[in-house]
C-alpha cells in the first residue's frame, strides 16, 4: 500500500504536458483521479489507466463541484501559457480568475490541500543579467517583473498570491515553480517547434541566455511530494540542469539530426525584434512567434536552484540529456519528427 493508494484527487490541465504526467503518476501510485477536460478527450490512455474525465472549464462551477466531490488533494495545473499582450484578457481570465474559482470550489467541497502549479518565470531575477556570469535564483527571490506588463509571469504571480492568501489551517496551499520542462508526452506540441527549428535556418541562431532543464516525470513526482510533504504557504522551485540556450539547441539538434547554432543574437537585438512583433500582434489581435516577453527571457543568464525542494520534498531531476533524448524519441513515435 503506497502513500497515494485510495486517496481521491482532482487535476486540472491533464490534457497538457505536465498535467498529464501528474494524473498518470497519481494513478500509477494508486490514487483515484478525476480530471477536468475542457474540450478534447484525455490523451495517452489516461482513461484506460482509470482517470475519470469531467467535462467543463475553470469557470464551470457545476463541473468543478462534481469533480472535486470527496477529493482530498486538488492539483491546479491548467494555465494559458501565451506570452502575447494581444491575449491579455483571455490569459488573465484563465490564470487569475480561473484560479480564484478553483480555490472557492476546492474550499467549498472540503479539499484538504491545494497544489498550485506556478512557473519559474515568477521568481525574481536581475533583468540586467544578459551577459557575464550566470546568476542563480530560488524561491527567496521576490517577483520583480510587474512594471514590465508581461502577460504570463504576471498572471501566474497574481494567481500565486490569490492561492497563498486562501490558505487556512484546514485548507493548505502549496505552490510549485517548474522551470523549462522537457521529456515525453507533449501532446499539445508546445515544445515541438524547438526540435523542428534545428532543421531550419532559424536553428543557426541562438542567444546568450540560460535555461534550467527539468524532466516532466520528475516534476510530476515533485508535485506529488509537495502534496504530501510540502509546507502550507511555501513555494518550491522544481528545476534541474542549467545550460545555455545555445547548448540546449545544440543537444536537441544532435537528437533530431539538425544543426547546432553558429551565432548568438545580442540581447538588444532580441528585445527590439520581440517588441516590434509584440506591437504587430497587439495591432492585429493575433499571436506572434516571438514577443518582447519571450525575447528578454531567452537572453537572461539565470539558473534556478531546487535545493529547497531537494531538502524538503526529496525532489531529484535526471540529466537533461535523458529528457531531451526521450522527448525526441516520443515525437518520432508520434510521427512528428
Amino acid at each position: 500500500m503506497g502513500e497515494w493508494t485510495g486517496k481521491r484527487t482532482f487535476v486540472t490541465g491533464a490534457t497538457g504536458f505536465l498535467g498529464y504526467a501528474i494524473a498518470r503518476a497519481l494513478r500509477e501510485q494508486g490514487a483515484e483521479v478525476t480530471a477536468l477536460v475542457r474540450g478534447a478527450a484525455l490523451p495517452g490512455g489516461l482513461v484506460g489507466l482509470g482517470v475519470k474525465p469531467i467535462r467543463g472549464d475553470l469557470h464551470d462551477v457545476e463541473a468543478l463541484d462534481r469533480g472535486m466531490a470527496g477529493a482530498e488533494h486538488v492539483f491546479h495545473v491548467a494555465a494559458d501559457v501565451r506570452m502575447s499582450r494581444a491575449a491579455w484578457a483571455d490569459v488573465h481570465r484563465t490564470n487569475v480568475e480561473g484560479t480564484r474559482v478553483m480555490l472557492e470550489r476546492a474550499k467549498a467541497n472540503g479539499a484538504r490541500r491545494f497544489i498550485f502549479t506556478s512557473s519559474g518565470s515568477t521568481l525574481g531575477k536581475p533583468l540586467a543579467a544578459t551577459s557575464g556570469p550566470v546568476v542563480t535564483i530560488d524561491e527567496t527571490c521576490a517577483y520583480n517583473l510587474a512594471h514590465l506588463g508581461w502577460v504570463y509571469p504576471h498572471t501566474k504571480w497574481l494567481a500565486e498570491e490569490i492561492s497563498l492568501a486562501a490558505a487556512t489551517p484546514a485548507f493548505e496551499v502549496v505552490v510549485t515553480h517548474p522551470t523549462a520542462i522537457f521529456g515525453p508526452w507533449d501532446f499539445k506540441h508546445n515544445l515541438l517547434p524547438l526540435f523542428r527549428a534545428t532543421r531550419s535556418p532559424a536553428g543557426y541562431l541562438s542567444t546568450h541566455g540560460m535555461r534550467t532543464i527539468c524532466d516532466v516525470r520528475d516534476v510530476a513526482d515533485g508535485h506529488l511530494a509537495a502534496a504530501l510533504r510540502g509546507r502550507s504557504g511555501e513555494r518550491y522551485a522544481l528545476a534541474g540542469e542549467p545550460m545555455s540556450v545555445s547548448d540546449l539547441m545544440g543537444r536537441i539538434a544532435k537528437e533530431v539530426g539538425g544543426h547546432a547554432p553558429i551565432a548568438k543574437l545580442p540581447a538588444p537585438v532580441m528585445r527590439t525584434l520581440g517588441r516590434a512583433l509584440d506591437a504587430l500582434g497587439t495591432l492585429r489581435g493575433t499571436p506572434v512567434l516571438l514577443t518582447e516577453e519571450m525575447a528578454i527571457q531567452s537572453c537572461l543568464r539565470v539558473a534556478v536552484s531546487s535545493e529547497k525542494a531537494a531538502r524538503e520534498l526529496g525532489y531529484r531531476s535526471r540529466p537533461a540529456a535523458s529528457s531531451l533524448r526521450d522527448a525526441a524519441a516520443w515525437y518520432r513515435e508520434q510521427g512528428l519528427l
